[in-house]
């Protein structure tokens, strides 16, 4: 699996933007839904693992690929 760190830097490069500029924009983005007060969205929040008292791009990214490669059937 490619690291985050790559992930963000091809991103970057992509939209003509920077690493930091590219995870300000997804934690924004996180931070609009985190705040959706539809308890159903509050319940999906509440499956991704994270450390602090709101997800991370990278948690919300590894989450999200661990469940589309459980949709496929492939190990995780």
């Amino acid at each position: 699996m490619r690291s985050m760190e790559s992930i963000f830097r091809e991103i970057a490069s992509r939209e003509g933007s920077t690493v930091d500029e590219v995870c300000k924009d997804i934690q924004e983005a996180i931070d609009a839904g985190f705040d959706n007060p539809d308890p159903a969205v509050q319940a999906a929040w509440r499956m991704i693992p994270m450390k602090g008292p709101r997800p991370t791009p990278e948690e919300v990214i590894t989450y999200c690929a661990l469940c589309v490669a459980q949709a496929n059937g492939q190990p995780q």
